[in-house]
């Protein structure tokens, strides 16, 4: 759990990190050519934000003890467990 948590705080470094560097040269940039394209850094921000949404949603960060479709499944998944313990004569 640590490493994820550690991993979570270094993403989110990086993205303010590449934020400020964005801020700093703007949207777009200019090639050899002169031409005007979009920054790469646009790509790399928006591919660290979905790294880290990614490892968010896999903790089940994001859930929250009071949100009813996560007592619901938790109340569900007990209530199978206890019929489980029950068929196979345990007391639950």
């Amino acid at each position: 759990m640590d490493f994820f948590k550690h991993s979570i705080v270094k993403m989110e470094a990086d993205i303010r990190a590449a934020q400020v560097e964005l801020d700093a040269f703007g949207m777009m940039v200019e090639n050899k050519r002169g031409t005007q394209i979009p920054n790469p850094l646009i790509s790399v921000f928006d591919t660290s934000e979905r790294r880290q949404l990614a490892v968010v949603r896999s903790m089940s960060l994001n859930q929250t003890a009071h949100d009813p479709r996560t007592i619901n499944g938790t109340a569900k998944v007990e209530s199978e467990a206890r019929a489980a313990l029950k068929d196979v004569g345990v007391a639950g």
